[in-house]
């Protein structure tokens, strides 16, 4: 025993030092539940849940239940239809791009055919349309069919249209080519997303 007394007053420090410091650290992986090698801020970013963007949408014209309508971000125009209780039997869903995406704020509007046999029939003889035209869902004809519209405009509202995934307002009319603010003022009336 005597032997060991020497031996262990050398080293023992070193073994004191030893178990501190095992003991420090199986304290900190008891209390911490990230692990070592990730910093703790990155952990709880990635935790947390993403919140689902809600878009609201106001369905009108030839509907069974008009008005407005919370829908997923990523919604189409068939999706607020089926909300407002689907179309009517009046409605001319011909005219309507089911599939175009949905904006917040915007308003959806179904038609509904005109009296006598459709709307196709006033927009191809020039005559004014019987209500406002949905920039959402207007022909090249319904277009065409508005004061101050012809093809080329038309055509570079379906295009604008078609690339920005549709009109959340009639505001955004300005934005295409072409249209200046005494045309604006004109169609306005006429117009609704």
């Amino acid at each position: 025993m005597d032997g060991l007394l020497p031996w262990l007053r050398r080293s023992g420090w070193l073994y004191g030092l030893a178990a501190l410091v095992l003991g420090v650290l199986a304290w900190r992986a008891m209390g911490d539940d990230v692990p070592p090698d990730r910093p703790a801020a990155a952990s709880t970013v990635s935790r947390r849940p993403q919140v689902p963007r809600v878009t609201l949408v106001h369905v009108a014209g030839a509907v069974k239940r008009p008005g407005v309508y919370p829908v997923g971000g990523d919604s189409r125009v068939i999706q607020a239809v089926r909300l407002a209780g689907g179309p009517t039997r009046a409605a001319d869903m011909s005219r309507v791009n089911l599939a175009a995406p949905l904006a917040d704020g915007q308003q959806v509007v179904i038609p509904s055919r005109a009296a006598g046999g459709g709307g196709g029939a006033a927009s191809a003889s020039g005559s004014a349309p019987a209500g406002p035209v949905s920039l959402s869902s207007a022909t090249q004809a319904d277009l065409e069919a508005l004061d101050g519209v012809g093809p080329a405009l038309a055509a570079r509202i379906i295009a604008w249209r078609d690339t920005h995934g549709g009109f959340a307002s009639v505001d955004q009319l300005d934005e295409v080519p072409g249209i200046g603010p005494a045309r604006m003022q004109a169609l306005r009336p006429l117009l609704v997303p």
